[in-house]
């Protein structure tokens, strides 16, 4: 094997290839989308890709059942409630929607005036479930 192989080996994730009702669903719910990439998470199929300059990762069941999309969103795009929980460690720094099977959550990650960052998982409602610091 030449160096060339092995860096590549090293440096290159493996091709996945979804099974056709992963490809199907993908293509019917996301068909927009640009530079996708598929990963294997366990048993399930991982798309990360993009829709109007934003960067989603949707999470696909082998029949092609959609588990989870996590969208990327602007800071502004945060709803008051949202906007409100950062405010309480200090400055939000990143926002990211997950819908889980209709269910919409929000994760933040806000640092405080010591840098410090933290991890939030709030409910749509902006109402706080899980608190890390990171």
């Amino acid at each position: 094997m030449t160096m060339q192989n092995i860096l590549h080996r090293i440096f290159s994730p493996g091709k996945v290839a979804p099974p056709k009702p992963v490809i199907r669903s993908f293509q019917d719910k996301y068909g927009d989308s640009i530079n996708i990439e598929w990963h294997r998470e366990k048993e399930n199929f991982e798309a990360l890709f993009y829709i109007d300059d934003a960067e989603n990762i949707a999470l696909f069941a082998p029949d092609g059942k959609i588990l989870e999309h996590k969208k990327n969103l602007l800071l502004t795009a945060a709803s008051p409630a949202v906007t409100a929980q950062a405010a309480l460690i200090g400055e939000m720094m990143n926002l990211i929607e997950i819908d889980r099977q209709g269910v919409i959550y929000y994760e933040v990650i806000a640092r405080d005036g010591y840098l410090d960052r933290y991890y939030l998982l709030l409910n749509s409602d902006g109402k706080l479930i899980d608190k890390k610091k990171l």
